[in-house]
């Protein structure tokens, strides 16, 4: 019932920031209303494991908008990749840093608190290190709530002030037109098809334990059925079902008994929070300047979100969601594979 409850009650604030124009407006507004509903009345509930199937139908809705000609176009991301690497590589020396040294914690969970990766695995990792998991997990969290509550408002601000700064080369003017006849197929079985597809990548990813193989592999599968067939089929109803049962997710995190652990927090979550707006605006502009992107797909990439949210976020903002994808991929598979090795290395060089 409180599974239920904390759904409806994510459906009625997405819905209604989707309708005032809010931007990313069904996540954010799921989000918000799940939050106030969980402090509230302490009820608030979307089980881990519920997770998944949301990341069955968001790899769905990110896979079929992949074409050949977006395949092709990834060999110019190279360069950006390794742009990527290191900005978050920054991100985590600099803000672990100043956790550690200036808001009082210890080396590991200062630096597992920072790392731009998956509140879950970060939280599983870090305790292998020694760090304390409890905060890592918050700071995680709270780091995906603030991403997903105010970076929206931020792209806009930056853009309305800017411009949104497209070189003659971007995504949209060079795409092939879509030249491929329509199934003949109806579109629920279309749509059944690609929901099976998706369903059938993420699980086989899951069991071959790949982080974040559930979106990664229904991304995979249902690519696949849309560049080599025409059967992909995914409406914009379940796209906004989708960011809802997200927003309902991450909101559902924050409960009564976190927000007793935030005053000791206060220190590095606001190093985090505040740093966010400037490591986001800058490597922001040097992803535009060597991915000859557009500004906002640039901030999309350079913001160190969930795969899932950023990738939603990409879809609401009409971005390069397949780039977007793309360099999230790479980003969380290189903090998971290598920063804990490094993290470890700095333990025993720092004071």
């Amino acid at each position: 019932m409180d599974i239920l409850i904390t759904i409806a009650i994510a459906a009625a604030g997405g819905l209604l920031a989707k309708k005032m124009k809010i931007p990313a407006g069904a996540m954010t507004g799921a989000m918000i209303f799940v939050v106030i509903f969980g402090l509230l009345t302490n009820r608030s509930s979307f089980p881990a494991e519920y997770k998944v199937y949301v990341q069955f139908f968001s790899g769905a809705l990110i896979g079929v908008k992949l074409r050949k000609e977006d395949i092709i176009g990834l060999k110019t991301m190279v360069l950006p990749g390794v742009v990527q690497v290191l900005s978050m590589l920054a991100l985590n020396l600099i803000f672990g840093l100043l956790m550690h040294y200036m808001g009082g914690l210890d080396i590991p969970t200062a630096f597992f608190s920072s790392a731009p990766a998956g509140m879950q695995d970060m939280a599983l990792i870090s305790a292998d290190y020694g760090a304390n998991p409890l905060y890592v997990s918050i700071i995680q969290m709270l780091r995906i709530v603030f991403i997903v509550s105010f970076m929206p408002t931020f792209y806009r601000m930056i853009i309305a002030r800017t411009g949104r700064n497209t070189p003659q080369t971007q995504y949209q003017a060079a795409a092939v037109p879509e030249t491929r006849q329509e199934s003949a197929l109806p579109k629920p079985v279309r749509l059944l098809l690609t929901i099976v597809v998706a369903c059938a990548g993420g699980t086989l990813f899951r069991y071959l334990q790949i982080k974040s193989g559930a979106l990664i592999g229904a991304i995979v599968a249902t690519a696949i059925l849309s560049i080599f067939t025409n059967l992909a089929y995914f409406p914009i109803s379940i796209k906004t079902g989708t960011q809802i049962c997200a927003g309902a997710y991450v909101g559902a995190q924050l409960k009564r008994e976190t927000l007793s652990l935030l005053p000791g927090l206060i220190g590095p979550i606001m190093i985090m929070l505040v740093g966010m707006f400037v490591f986001v605006y800058v490597f922001g502009l040097i992803m535009q300047k060597v991915s000859h992107l557009d500004l906002l797909t640039s901030l999309l990439i350079s913001t160190p979100g969930g795969m899932q949210e950023m990738s939603l976020m990409a879809q609401e903002f009409d971005c390069d969601t397949p780039k977007v994808v793309v360099m999230h991929v790479l980003r969380i598979m290189i903090v998971i594979f290598l920063f804990p090795t490094m993290i470890g290395m700095l333990e025993h060089v720092l004071p």
